[in-house]
């Protein structure tokens, strides 16, 4: 019984549970029902507002956007006129610094470059100048070239006669070797008529060509004539046998020449200690030629008292007689300052001994003087004194003088 009626019961807890529930449920519901109504109105109302602010602020934008163009546009232009005034002042500084860098530049530039132009100008100067000077040389190789084409030409035609003449006259030959021995002689300072005589007549009745005057009354005879034809002749050819020969035949004809002078000697006629005859070959060539195709002909020479001299050999002779002559007028000079040297020796010699006697006399003269003074002072000036303290010098206006000793006495 009791367990039936408590079923009935928890049924009924059951029951009302459930329907709280129910009700619980329902009423949350309800609320979040009533809340959502209650947040969409709010939302709804929200978002009116907020679609009038976002109206509003589309509005606001559209006017900020403006405005702010605006102040875009005038801080724009702002900053631009403030950039373009410091652009426009750096521009002005910075032109201001490139012009001040520039001129300094330019300064030492121009200092660096001046002596450099300075240099250059002189150069063209110089280059000018030389240019003148070479067109002016230019010129004148030029006129010389022709006048040397010219005189070549007349020396080849001169030259040409001349080897014909001397190929063909023994004369002209002779006259060759004498034209070039005066030459030598003027070269080496020796005067005609005076160092040295042509064509003199010996005592012999000899007439060698030249004749130069040694010291001491001495002479040297000088044979100019050359005997060349053959050498001129085997200058025309080309080397081979038949030059050969013709150089062979002028060895014999200066040996020859050589045999001639040794017999007519010169030296034994003339006067001083010179015992050689000397004969001129007026080119070295041609003397060569011979010694070359007759070595022992110097030696044979030698022999017969013939010297054979050259251009050069024969001008270191002249010029040694020269220097010789000079030796013996220093010599001479010498000589003669010794002699005038002596004779002035004897001359103050016996001036001295004059000049010694006049100084005995003087010493005399001063001591017979002193002693005289002497005289007139013990002796003469008391008496005179006396007169003066009597007053008889006071009629005559005047007392004794009182002359003073020789003091100086010249040396005996």
């Amino acid at each position: 019984m009791c367990r039936r009626l408590q079923e009935p019961s928890t049924r009924d807890n059951v029951m009302t549970e459930a329907f709280d529930i129910v009700v619980i449920i329902i009423a949350s519901g309800l609320g979040i029902g009533l809340g959502w109504l209650l947040a969409k109105m709010k939302f709804s109302t929200e978002l009116v507002r907020a679609e009038a602010e976002v109206q509003a602020a589309q509005g606001n934008k559209t006017t900020l956007v403006a405005e702010m163009e605006n102040i875009a546009t005038a801080v724009a232009r702002q900053n631009s006129e403030d950039f373009l005034r410091l652009a426009e002042e750096r521009w002005k500084s910075e032109k201001k610094d490139a012009e001040h860098a520039l001129e300094t530049r330019k300064t030492e530039v121009e200092n660096l470059v001046k002596p450099l132009k300075e240099e250059m100008e002189k150069m063209i100067r110089l280059n000018n100048d030389m240019e003148k000077e070479r067109m002016g040389a230019y010129e004148g190789i030029k006129r010389h070239l022709k006048d040397l084409g010219d005189k070549t030409e007349s020396l080849s035609t001169r030259t040409t006669a001349l080897s014909t003449a001397l190929t063909t006259s023994a004369q002209t030959r002779g006259n060759w070797g004498e034209v070039k021995l005066r030459r030598l002689f003027e070269m080496a300072g020796l005067s005609e008529h005076v160092d040295f005589f042509e064509q003199v007549t010996l005592e012999d009745g000899s007439r060698p060509d030249f004749v130069v005057r040694l010291p001491q009354e001495a002479v040297l005879p000088i044979d100019s004539k050359a005997s060349g034809s053959h050498f001129l002749q085997a200058l025309e050819l080309d080397s081979g046998p038949q030059q050969e020969d013709l150089l062979i035949k002028h060895a014999k004809a200066m040996k020859q020449r050589i045999t001639e002078l040794s017999a007519k000697a010169y030296q034994n006629t003339i006067e001083g200690e010179f015992d050689h005859v000397i004969m001129f070959i007026p080119s070295e060539a041609m003397a060569a030629s011979a010694f070359s195709s007759d070595p022992e002909l110097m030696e044979y020479a030698m022999s017969k008292s013939v010297l054979i001299a050259t251009p050069v050999t024969m001008l270191g002779l002249l010029r040694t007689v020269a220097l010789y002559w000079q030796q013996h007028a220093l010599a001479e000079g010498a000589k003669e300052i010794y002699d005038v040297s002596r004779e002035l020796y004897k001359r103050v010699n016996t001036m001295i001994t004059h000049f010694s006697k006049v100084g005995g006399h003087l010493s005399n003269a001063a001591k017979t003087y002193n002693e005289t003074m002497n005289s007139y002072e013990t002796r003469v000036l008391p008496q005179g004194r006396r007169l003066d303290d009597l007053k008889v010098s006071e009629t005559l206006q005047t007392a004794l003088p009182e002359p003073k000793d020789i003091e100086h006495i010249p040396k005996e």
